[in-house]
């Protein structure tokens, strides 16, 4: 595979026009608490700790949790990454631990809520979703019509760019591109692979979204358990679906070549995601700029993708040049084409 060429490409949106709203202008100003799909056993060799952090990432956290009990890394359990510029509640397994640590409660941004025992380890989206609570800042319209629309239908159920990051895209496309690839740990090798398959599920999707087939069938879809269409999650075996839907696959998919090979030859197992991101328990409030909204979300869904699709999301000071960045679901930098 040649080097890849490094562009921004913006995938579409549904809304015809979008209103801006700062996002996370403060770390209250994004809450999100996350529930597990299962209830603590009470007994085993893990002790399951869930904790409110602000200004922290998960896998800081995580470090900083194995480095305070002594523990190896690998040791260390957590089902998702919650946003660092957050107020958000998660669950670690720490394997081997009689108890936490009084230094955990001392660390900065960190607040221990409940500590369990548990049989086996946390794994990486072992999560039933998570609640939300969001404020949006200096909205200058209504947007009764904008919210009535995201619980009527949804948005289209992009990643967002939080699972791209700011260059994992590029390094990813790198790696799986080598005739003799780089060993990595088997962190950044899972990140890698499923950063390319959340690229491809995008490119297929905006195909639908610019189709207007988003939310829709079409001959050959294979659909979720809610009735709506789905896309890839590359890897091997044979795809479900068939005639207009898959031409629709083949012709995004095309240039992708030497990224479907090397996913399959990674020995994933070719999977589906909806289409559709439709929230549940979605409620809102509008005081003059201010937008207060409570949902919940799926494992994997995204809230920058849901509210990104009927606001421009701006988030002061997310880089390191001090501008905003712009999420609108749809906006990822660095996004790479093979």
């Amino acid at each position: 595979m040649n080097p890849p060429e490094t562009i921004v490409r913006q995938w579409p949106r549904t809304a015809a026009h979008t209103a801006g709203v700062a996002f996370k202008v403060e770390p209250g100003d994004f809450q999100v608490d996350e529930i597990l799909p299962f209830e603590p056993s009470g007994e085993g060799e893990h002790l399951l700790v869930r904790i409110e952090k602000t200004g922290v990432g998960t896998p800081e956290l995580a470090r900083l949790l194995a480095d305070a009990h002594g523990i190896d890394h690998q040791d260390v359990g957590y089902a998702g990454m919650k946003d660092k510029r957050a107020v958000a509640t998660q669950w670690f397994s720490l394997r081997g631990v009689a108890a936490l640590d009084a230094a955990v409660a001392a660390l900065d941004g960190v607040r221990v809520l409940e500590v369990r025992r548990h049989r086996q380890k946390l794994r990486r989206g072992q999560v039933d979703g998570n609640v939300f609570r969001v404020v949006l800042r200096d909205a200058d319209v209504d947007a009764s019509d904008a919210m009535q629309t995201l619980a009527d239908r949804g948005a289209p159920n992009y990643f967002g760019g939080q699972r791209f990051g700011r260059d994992n895209l590029d390094r990813a496309v790198a790696w799986i591109g080598r005739r003799r690839r780089v060993r990595l740990s088997a962190f950044k090798q899972g990140l890698y692979l499923s950063v390319l398959r959340s690229f491809l599920f995008n490119e297929v999707l905006a195909a639908r979204v610019s189709a207007g087939t988003w939310a829709r069938l079409v001959p050959g879809d294979a659909a979720d358990d809610r009735g709506m269409p789905t896309g890839p999650l590359w890897g091997r075996g044979r795809s479900p679906v068939s005639e207009v839907a898959a031409e629709i696959e083949q012709q995004v998919l095309a240039p992708h070549a030497a990224l479907l090979d090397g996913l399959e030859h990674a020995g994933l197992t070719q999977a589906r995601r909806s289409f559709v991101l439709r929230p549940r328990d979605f409620r809102w409030q509008q005081d003059g700029e201010r937008i207060e909204l409570w949902f919940r979300l799926g494992a994997g869904e995204y809230a920058t993708s849901l509210l990104g699709d009927v606001f421009e999301l701006r988030e002061p000071g997310a880089n390191a040049g001090g501008e905003s960045t712009v999420f609108a679901g749809i906006d990822v930098p660095g996004e790479v084409i093979a």
